[in-house]
């Protein structure tokens, strides 16, 4: 059946000047074109477009055999074919990544991002009850240009990401001739990981499984040339038991070609306590700085985000004493510099916190990257799989 379906869209490539359908969509969004059961231009020969839909059939069953499409291409009249390189105007071009704003109907908040709130929300054209649940994502109001300019980069930036371990772009909706832009996400069900871990039992073998996805998400983000510079268990959402999404790239940037790192200023508030040495000395932001990020990350996840030992901010302000405002910054770098890092979480294995601390080295190069920690994350959770330590009970 997908030999068919291949055949249809073929036939259409042939048609149209071997230009290919949806080539200037996203991944992202040629997922919504099909999961929305949209229908692909068709020529004007009528002939022509219905044996192509025929084999563009959403249902596999209803796609003639080979044989039918060569009695069917036989039995085509030549002169209904002298212009086939047009399209049908009767067929309507949907564009299934546009949200209608009357269709969006708000269901509840689910929080707030770096640039503005989130919320969830059903999009149910039709009314009848059948509706997707989706995330919005809306700018807090009077926000500043700078500020709109960023939040369009986000939805840019997601725009083009297709991975199973980063929250799914799904379209935008505007209003006010574009002057306002929602951004429609996929409705990661069982919210971030810094509200769920306190909550479940969850073992080592599956903390280390989502840590390993954690790094295949940043690993594709980076052979991208993206940073995503706020990676944090408040932004890795839990898609199931076994699956999660790294999500919020507010503060995202694309490092520009032939450069390792990009310099950041008047960056407003930000989580510095995530931040590398260098982001805090010196505004310098890079692959190896998500990888410090990331280190902090699964700091958070082994000590099951408790509000005791998490956010790291609480643990680093112990360290550093009572204090406010850029003071704090000047004060974490004073410990950081000192070689001062985050703990052995409680019951963590000696050789994964070592992991951590490579993650915190002061020295950028001496930094593992996502793609070597992939197979290293692997292999602890086989081990560890097997033989948990008593503090973790493996699910």
């Amino acid at each position: 059946a997908a030999d068919k379906w291949s055949f249809g869209t073929t036939l259409l490539e042939i048609c149209f000047d071997a230009d290919v359908p949806l080539k200037e969509r996203t991944p992202a969004e040629k997922e919504r074109f099909y999961e929305k059961k949209h229908r692909l231009p068709e020529p004007s020969c009528q002939d022509l477009a219905a044996l192509i839909q025929q084999c563009l059939s959403y249902t596999p069953a209803e796609r003639p055999s080979f044989r039918t499409v060569l009695r069917d291409l036989t039995q085509l009249q030549p002169h209904n074919l002298m212009d086939v390189s047009s399209v049908n105007p009767d067929v309507p071009v949907s564009d299934p990544t546009v949200f209608q704003k009357r269709y969006l109907k708000k269901i509840r908040d689910l929080g707030e991002g770096h640039f503005g709130k989130v919320g969830l929300y059903c999009y149910d054209p039709t009314n009848d009850g059948t509706g997707e649940m989706v995330a919005v994502k809306s700018l807090k109001a009077d926000c500043s240009p700078q500020l709109l300019a960023s939040w369009r980069k986000e939805i840019s930036i997601l725009k083009t990401l297709y991975h199973e371990n980063i929250v799914k772009y799904k379209g935008c909706c505007s209003e006010q001739g574009e002057k306002v832009v929602q951004l429609i996400m996929e409705y990661v069900p069982l919210g971030s990981l810094r509200d769920y871990l306190p909550k479940h039992h969850v073992g080592l073998a599956r903390i280390l499984l989502f840590a390993q996805q954690i790094c295949e998400g940043m690993a594709y983000l980076h052979s991208l040339h993206y940073i995503h510079r706020d990676l944090a268990a408040r932004n890795v959402l839990l898609e199931s038991e076994r699956r999660i999404k790294i999500g919020d790239f507010g503060l995202a940037k694309a490092l520009p070609e032939g450069r390792n790192y990009y310099r950041v200023r008047d960056d407003g508030d930000s989580p510095v306590f995530w931040f590398a040495m260098e982001c805090l000395k010196e505004c310098r932001f890079s692959f190896a700085s998500d990888v410090w990020s990331f280190g902090v990350t699964l700091y958070e996840l082994l000590t099951h985000c408790d509000p005791a030992l998490s956010p790291p901010a609480q643990k680093f302000l112990e360290m550093i004493g009572a204090t406010q405002g850029q003071m704090t910054v000047l004060r974490l770098m004073e410990l950081l510099e000192r070689g001062r890092r985050l703990p052995c979480p409680q019951g963590c294995p000696y050789e994964l916190y070592r992991v951590l601390q490579t993650c915190w080295d002061a020295a950028v190069a001496f930094r593992p990257t996502f793609p070597h920690l992939i197979p290293l994350l692997r292999s602890f959770r086989l081990k560890y799989g097997v033989t948990p330590p008593s503090v973790f009970s493996v699910l």
